[in-house]
């Protein structure tokens, strides 16, 4: 039998399709209602975009995010499975068997951080209005685009300096353990008096710095605090040309610590269905 999942995100509504034997068809479209006739049409263009026809084959509907608790428990011949978008991140965080307990961030629209410990259920331990509503939000008001393709090639030819402040601009050295060159106030530069006008370029790069750090930062905090072992992160802002090289630029990070997943966007998804499949057999 085949399975689906749909993702209800603020920004992006993402699709997955399993088949036996075939690789995953993956599907991200903008912000729809978790309605049924809705819902509907999302699998009608899932099967679409995998070349097949929607048949009776479709046994199970894996659900998430949004108010999907909302929609019905079928829909058509198919089950409908409702996945709390916490139990969806951690397992989708979890899907590459980064070392637990680990921390999830779901860089979405907002930021949400997700401690996922199994066989513990996952806690929900904090979440940020920062995220990537945020950055295609400020580039449209500073840059006058919300393509993500143009905001990721002027982010990689900016520098940020030349918007933020690093701790040594204000101590004149590191501090403790945190180095000189750690950013120490997003976009601060651009305030002191006589400071030259930053380029796109520029504002680019400080945007996608003020929402990788500022993700980043909660989550070495919650690692800190619950002893993970892993950070793990996923979303689509993963996705934005040039924000990898963000996370790359923290100072002191452990690429070995901080894991970025296969395809990060449809992670969430991926977990939703995985949970939905693992509570039972998909109905014949």
């Amino acid at each position: 039998m085949h399975s689906a999942a749909i993702d209800f995100g603020g920004t992006v509504t993402d699709l997955v399709l399993r088949r036996p034997g075939q690789s995953d068809v993956l599907l991200a479209l903008p912000t729809a209602l978790p309605e049924p006739a809705v819902a509907d049409q999302l699998i009608d263009r899932l099967f679409a975009v995998a070349g097949a026809v929607r048949s009776a084959e479709l046994g199970l509907i894996a659900v998430t995010g949004g108010r999907s608790w909302q929609l019905p428990d079928s829909l058509g011949a198919a089950r409908l499975v409702k996945v709390d978008e916490p139990m969806a991140t951690a397992v989708g965080g979890l899907l590459e068997d980064a070392p637990i307990p680990a921390i999830v961030v779901s860089l979405g629209t907002g930021t949400g951080i997700v401690l996922a410990d199994p066989p513990s259920a996952p806690q929900r331990l904090v979440g940020s209005g920062i995220g990537g509503g945020t950055l295609l939000g400020l580039a449209k008001l500073l840059l006058g685009t919300t393509d993500v393709a143009r905001i990721g090639a002027l982010a990689r030819r900016g520098q940020v300096g030349h918007c933020d402040l690093t701790v040594g601009d204000i101590l004149g050295g590191g501090i403790g353990p945190v180095p000189a060159d750690a950013t120490a106030a997003h976009f601060a530069r651009v305030a002191r008096p006589g400071a030259a006008a930053p380029s796109p370029e520029d504002i680019a790069a400080a945007l996608t710095n003020l929402v990788g750090q500022s993700a980043l930062r909660l989550a070495f905090e919650a690692a800190r605090v619950h002893q993970a072992r892993s950070i793990v992160l996923l979303g689509h802002v993963l996705d934005v040309p040039g924000f990898r090289d963000v996370i790359e630029r923290i100072p002191l990070l452990d690429r070995s610590y901080v894991r970025i997943v296969s395809e990060p966007g449809f992670a969430v998804a991926r977990g939703a269905l995985e949970t939905a499949l693992r509570s039972g057999p998909v109905a014949a």
